[in-house]
């Protein structure tokens, strides 16, 4: 298994949503207005950094990951995603539900 951590522009929220639906994502965890600085600039949710950004994680199947990449991709692509939208796939040692 694998976990997927997207950060993108809040505004996106709708498209990252309907991105992960149409790839069978059922399962995710969703954090909005999250502030930050990156190579984009400062998203610090006041009037001089306006704007904030949203996180994402998903656990996913090691056979999804290539897939989903290359939906993000296609989705920055068409701008559905904004450019400055960052994916990273990070391995999971082990999962707990309870």
């Amino acid at each position: 298994m694998k976990m997927l951590v997207l950060v993108t522009d809040s505004e996106y929220e709708p498209h990252c949503m309907n991105m992960m639906r149409e790839r069978g994502v059922t399962g995710y965890t969703m954090i909005q207005d999250v502030l930050g600085m990156g190579k984009t600039g400062a998203k610090l949710g006041d009037r001089i950094h306006p704007g904030a950004s949203m996180l994402l994680l998903s656990v996913v199947p090691d056979e999804a990951v290539e897939g989903l990449l290359e939906c993000i991709k296609n989705c920055v692509k068409e701008g559905r995603l904004c450019q400055s939208t960052h994916a990273w796939i990070v391995p999971v040692e082990a999962s707990a539900g309870f």
